[in-house]
């Protein structure tokens, strides 16, 4: 048992004992918190408040302080309803195929919860034969995903490549302001999931791990296109020599 200087009966005592391992509880809990250990969403810091919380009570068994057990109970209610949110985030998200179709091919590192919150910000279009999705040299914020069809991408007026379904469309400028580099232009009937800018962006600012993802993807693919670009050019170059 805690050896204190005076007489106080061991009840007291162990529950001193309990309130000291809850204070302690919480400066590690925000200390593990601050050099990135634990996440804040994450499940393991609010139920390290809750024991806290908990033992703290514990502690004011004996001497009870209305304001301090206010400040504990909330403590312990608000991670409780963070836990409750997260799991229901975590097994009750849906998506739809198109949307599952891009999460497989992109975004696996994400969890259910996170890839609902960024393809909020999109949604389904439907383009023709002959649609323009993006003009070289005017400045664009389209970025988008093909989920099925073909689309022809042209640079000063020639072919450098096509895409197809999986494929993403201006990732390279996408919100830099900058004009497009190539022209994109629907050759059959195609089907993207787009998305809006604005709401996009502002999500990506406020969530560090969303972007660091969508960055991943769109610097997986790029490569992926320039190599595929490549050899269409060397394809094109080698006909003519060949004709």
């Amino acid at each position: 048992m805690l050896d204190l200087p005076i007489d106080i009966p061991e009840a007291i005592q162990l529950a001193t004992m309990i309130g000291v391992f809850g204070a302690g509880l919480y400066i590690l809990n925000y200390f593990l918190l601050q050099i990135g250990v634990i996440r804040g969403n994450g499940v393991l810091y609010p139920v390290l408040v809750i024991v806290a919380a908990g033992c703290v009570m514990i502690s004011m068994a004996e001497e009870f302080n209305l304001a301090g057990a206010i400040i504990q109970m909330a403590y312990i209610a608000i991670s409780v309803i963070g836990l409750l949110r997260g799991y229901l985030s975590r097994h009750l998200v849906r998506f739809s195929h198109p949307e599952r179709q891009f999460i497989s091919h992109h975004l696996e590192s994400l969890k259910p919860h996170q890839a609902r919150r960024l393809l909020n910000t999109a949604s389904i279009r439907e383009y023709k034969t002959g649609d323009i999705l993006i003009e070289e040299g005017k400045i664009t914020d389209f970025l988008g995903y093909v989920l099925s069809g073909q689309t022809t991408i042209l640079k000063n007026g020639q072919v450098i490549n096509t895409c197809g379904s999986d494929e993403i469309l201006g990732e390279l400028t996408f919100s830099l302001g900058l004009p497009a580099t190539a022209t994109v232009i629907a050759t059959e009937p195609t089907t993207c999931l787009v998305f809006d800018n604005i709401r996009l962006s502002r999500l990506l600012r406020r969530n560090r791990h969303i972007d660091d993802a969508l960055k991943a993807a769109h610097f997986r693919h790029a490569r992926q296109k320039l190599l595929s670009s490549n050899k269409h050019t060397l394809r094109a170059q080698k006909q003519p020599a060949a004709a």
